[in-house]
């Protein structure tokens, strides 16, 4: 083979970094070889392993300062948010903060999933030790094991692609595995979620499903307000004096406004509507202080009624929302009439 080792090493690199962009790139394959032919004298082991790793970490990092540094930006633009939802930003950091440094460590390891570890960790601002660490000690057994695999077998080539394949359709089985799980559980959470809208829809309101760099932002804020209509929907469906005519006057109102989605409302027994409005109830005042709740009923009412387009249901949703939040009429009416007079101002 009548390439300089130079050239060897810096397509090793190159592979190795771009990983981390596009991850169908065969870096693994790349460095096998890369070990294979210091047999030939081309390469050497230790080179191989330091080259690739290096560039590896390098591109992680590169990814992930750019992510921090452009990421929220991106996704706090109207484009961003139609790639990835604030609630669905939420969910990341959550599961990020949750799972910590062994979760990053332990997903350098699967193929596919390695590479989304770098820029998410920026976007939600992990701290670069904190990231870069446990990312750069594993990549360093992966390439580390794949080097020592090809320079102690060395000619055996085909040997080293069955083991790395053997590897790889092991790990994907197992990627698989959590990905299917993950989407059992997501099954069972959205329909646990769907059982329990108002509750969600309350706490939603009060505690706005967005990560927390858009803490006190207008998206935040949005996501707040958009909640609040929902659980005003949610308080009509839940109301069996409402007709269905009434029930459509509400959502036809707010989804126009606030861009709810059709959500599949079924009849469901007195006893099992009341049983589920009672647990909303009992779970929402003991979450939430006075004052809380108090704060979303003004919300409710602002982003239901101040426009005047269904004030005609305005008394019977206030008063479930007393009911459900646990206030008196009395406190409730006081504040409704504020209200008004500054909506009239």
């Amino acid at each position: 083979m009548g390439l300089p080792p130079t050239a060897v090493y810096s397509v090793l690199g190159l592979l190795a970094a771009v990983e981390n962009v596009v991850p169908p790139v065969p870096s693994d394959a790349a460095v096998a070889l890369g070990a294979f032919l210091s047999h030939r004298g081309l390469t050497t082991p230790v080179m191989v392993f330091l080259v690739t790793w290096s560039a590896n970490l390098a591109g992680a990092a590169g990814v992930y300062f750019a992510a921090r540094r452009y990421g929220r930006r991106l996704f706090a633009s109207r484009t961003g948010q139609r790639l990835l939802a604030p609630r669905s930003l939420a969910v990341i950091e959550r599961e990020y903060l949750r799972f910590g440094i062994a979760g990053i460590f332990l997903s350098r390891f699967l193929p596919g999933v390695r590479a989304v570890v770098p820029p998410f960790a920026g976007l939600i601002d992990l701290g670069w030790v904190r990231t870069l660490g446990p990312m750069g000690i594993a990549s360093a057994i992966w390439y580390g094991g794949i080097t020592f695999v090809g320079a102690v077998i060395g000619a055996e080539w085909n040997r080293i692609v069955g083991i790395l394949s053997g590897v790889n359709r092991t790990l994907a089985i197992a990627t698989g595995v959590l990905v299917a799980g993950g989407l059992a559980w997501a099954w069972v959470a959205r329909r646990r979620r769907r059982r329990e809208r108002i509750w969600h829809a309350a706490h939603d309101a009060l505690t706005p499903a967005a990560p927390s760099f858009l803490a006190g932002t207008e998206i935040a804020e949005g996501s707040a307000r958009e909640a609040a209509a929902l659980l005003v929907l949610e308080l009509a469906y839940a109301d069996p004096a409402l007709t269905p005519a009434d029930r459509d006057l509400v959502a036809s109102h707010l989804r126009q406004r606030w861009g709810l989605p059709v959500v599949p409302h079924t009849a469901e027994p007195e006893h099992e509507r009341q049983s589920r409005f009672a647990d909303s109830a009992r779970r929402v005042g003991e979450r939430f202080g006075r004052g809380q709740r108090l704060e979303l009923v003004e919300r409710m009412w602002l982003v239901a009624f101040a426009d005047g387009a269904i004030g005609a249901h305005e008394a019977r949703l206030m008063n479930a929302a007393a009911e459900l939040l646990g206030l008196e009429r009395g406190e409730m009416a006081e504040l409704l009439g504020r209200l008004r007079v500054r909506s009239a101002g």
